[in-house]
């Protein structure tokens, strides 16, 4: 982020999405470098999740070879991947396009199995298939803002300059039940 208050604003909704999506049965750690370090080298895991954006692309990748030496697989996903794979090509050991809620389940069940892809990809959903973030992982002292509501994945515009409007992801807008927004 480019100025210190932005990095403060809110959680990753995306990462909070992938949590919701994976926490049964798996214990989750969630790292945001906006606003906590964190020694990468101590942490122990059987796979990590970058989320990841054009201007982070560089510190995913770093991050990523820190594990991947380690022989701990890294999985990454966000707007960047899922518009422009090309980009991560050899940085991570699985690529997640687009929505996590049918992607990471996947990618859980063939790490168990040790038969990782290299790549998982989703690009529609319905409504009843959206996950909520996993709001009650949210530290607030670390944030100014952690009332931030997800109702939607992707955008009903078309825009020819715009992440949400990539081939991958082009014709993906769904609304989330109100029912679950309200929860």
């Amino acid at each position: 982020m480019d100025t210190s208050l932005k990095t403060h604003m809110s959680p990753s909704l995306g990462l909070l999405t992938v949590a919701n999506v994976v926490r049964e049965g798996n214990e989750i750690t969630l790292i945001n470098e906006n606003v906590e370090t964190c020694d990468f080298n101590k942490i122990e895991a059987d796979i990590v999740g970058v989320t990841v954006t054009v201007d982070t692309l560089p510190r995913a990748a770093e991050i990523a070879t820190g594990f991947r030496n380690r022989g701990i697989p890294v999985v990454a996903g966000g707007i960047q991947i899922t518009s422009d794979p090309d980009s991560a090509d050899g940085k991570f050991d699985v690529l997640c396009i687009g929505f996590a809620e049918k992607t990471w389940p996947a990618i859980m069940e063939d790490l168990k199995k040790g038969v990782l892809k290299p790549i998982y990809s989703c690009t529609r959903l319905l409504p009843e298939e959206i996950k909520g973030p996993a709001y009650d992982m949210v530290e607030a002292g670390k944030y100014l803002f952690v009332n931030v509501i997800s109702a939607s994945h992707g955008c009903p515009f078309k825009c020819e300059f715009c992440y949400n409007s990539c081939r991958n992801i082009r014709d993906s807008y769904v609304n989330r039940p109100v029912d679950d927004v309200i929860k």
